[in-house]
């Protein structure tokens, strides 16, 4: 029959722990019995135990030190105390250094047991209410992990999250690059920049390449204590830690006893815990759950970029198709593409934004799909009728990318590319002084391409007559900033020119 838990009585006299046995033989309880504090604290290091039941006045350590100490090494034991009525305060201070209860003596045997029987319900209240509580918590997580869709800030989110949850000020992930069979950090927290920068380490090296290739999680309670992995650990300035595999694991959720082979992703790695305690195996198993929804949402998140970017390089391919039907626009889209970045990247825009214009400028002349090409190759002025028909490429450009929504803020771009700073372009005569500085340099970057390139009606114009050309117009067709931007380069001459 299983037991209902494991009892350890504490006290000095021989008598009261014989009685003790004896008073509640009759239950459920596996007892043990110690003599004073330290022995007791032994017991504790040895065996597991559910409850200690500890007398208050007992000679060198009395049963207030002793709970605290208990507490240190089992912080789930449950405490209860013994005292004589001339101790009651103290009894009482017990209570709030952590004790469920107090019994007094001499014992009424139904009194003792129901105080006994009381602090394990309530402990299995509190557990079930810890463990409600952390499933609401990481199903709340996991939700929020799951809507996003970029996979730095994906992994930034779930370590700030695993730092919270176990109380941990530092941390990182590292990913493992199979084309090289190491790890790189990246994200972190309390680790210094150099080393965020250039950390690697060899899958099967160190604490997390050994975590990698095993596919298992290492809990290290005291590092000083284990001098195997000390001689790998490079030196960590915390003595307790924890790295935990990124690996899809049904059997960590189920508690399934069975564990397929599966590609270990990268390692999350925790350390530094909230008043230099160690981490315990409830820290482990949190993780643990962490680490596994990090693995499911990275893949989702990779297969996802995966399709996006096939989509992407289909649409690319289109808009090269399309500029293979007239020989004098080949190339116009990927040297638009290189023009606004370099002008992006010039003016100080962030890696972000410098993406999305790369995307936009790839496709921005896309909508020509939409328009003849008896128009698009006429070598001699259009008509009215033509222009207007031109003009519209835009708006079929946008009406493509519509339906792909991944696209963002480049449909927008891609509708503006022809838009002017004083409201005069087309297709909404939006003045670009109201649009997003990516769609303002596109605007400068298309103009200066059609300028410096030949076409069927006129040859191309030199750097000296297109800077002539953006100078004068300024503030009218082109963003000032953007267009001064555009001169100081051409001017500079540079030999590692983004044209």
């Amino acid at each position: 029959m299983n037991k209902a838990g494991n009892v350890l009585v504490v006290d000095d006299e021989l008598a009261i722990r014989e009685l003790l046995v004896d008073v509640l033989s009759d239950t459920d309880y596996e007892l043990s019995t110690c003599d004073d504090g330290e022995s007791a604290l032994t017991a504790l290091k040895q065996d597991d135990f559910d409850l200690i039941l500890t007398d208050i006045m007992m000679p060198g350590m009395d049963g207030i030190e002793l709970i605290r100490a208990a507490k240190q090494l089992k912080p789930d034991i449950i405490p209860l105390v013994m005292t004589g009525y001339g101790t009651l305060d103290t009894a009482r201070a017990a209570v709030k250094e952590g004790a469920y209860d107090y019994v007094l003596k001499p014992f009424n045997v139904a009194e003792l047991k129901f105080a006994i029987a009381n602090a394990f319900e309530r402990k299995q209240l509190i557990d079930e209410n810890a463990r409600l509580k952390e499933i609401t918590d990481l199903l709340t997580i996991s939700e929020a992990v799951n809507m996003i869709h970029d996979e730095k800030e994906l992994l930034s989110t779930v370590l700030e999250f695993a730092l919270v949850k176990v109380g941990a000020a530092r941390g990182s992930v590292m990913i493992h690059d199979p084309s090289v069979g190491k790890l790189r950090i990246a994200a972190g927290v309390g680790i210094p920049e150099e080393v965020m920068r250039t950390a690697e380490t060899k899958i099967g090296e160190g604490i997390a390449g050994t975590v990698a290739e095993s596919g298992q999680a290492l809990l290290v309670t005291d590092i000083e204590g284990e001098p195997a992995l000390a001689r790998v650990s490079h030196k960590l300035p915390d003595k307790s830690f924890v790295s935990v595999p990124l690996e899809k694991r049904e059997d960590i959720v189920a508690a399934l006893p069975v564990r397929t082979a599966k590609r270990v992703l990268g390692v999350l790695n925790v350390s530094k815990k909230r008043e230099g305690k160690p981490f315990s195996e409830s820290d482990l198993k949190v993780l643990s759950i962490l680490a596994n929804q990090a693995a499911i949402s990275l893949e989702n998140v990779r297969l996802l970029a995966s399709v996006e970017e096939a989509y992407v390089k289909t649409m690319q391919s289109l808009a090269l198709l399309l500029e293979a039907r007239d020989s004098y626009t080949s190339g116009h889209s990927q040297r638009v593409t290189e023009l606004s970045t370099g002008i992006a990247a010039r003016m100080g825009l962030p890696d972000d934004e410098i993406e999305r214009l790369r995307l936009a400028a790839s496709l921005h002349d896309i909508g020509k799909v939409g328009i003849p090409d008896n128009i698009l190759n006429k070598a001699g002025k259009l008509t009215h009728e033509e222009y207007d028909m031109i003009k519209n490429h835009p708006i079929i450009g946008f009406q493509v990318l519509q339906p792909i929504e991944f696209l963002g803020d480049a449909k927008d771009i891609v509708r503006s590319h022809h838009e002017r700073q004083d409201g005069k372009g087309y297709p909404d005569g939006i003045p670009a002084s109201d649009l997003p500085l990516t769609t303002r340099i596109i605007i400068v970057a298309d103009a200066y391409d059609a300028m410096a390139s030949d076409r069927a009606y006129r040859k191309a114009r030199t750097d000296s007559e297109i800077i002539d050309e953006l100078t004068a117009h300024r503030g009218t067709q082109f963003d000032p900033a953007v267009a001064d931007e555009l001169v100081s380069y051409l001017s500079e001459r540079s030999a590692r020119a983004f044209v």
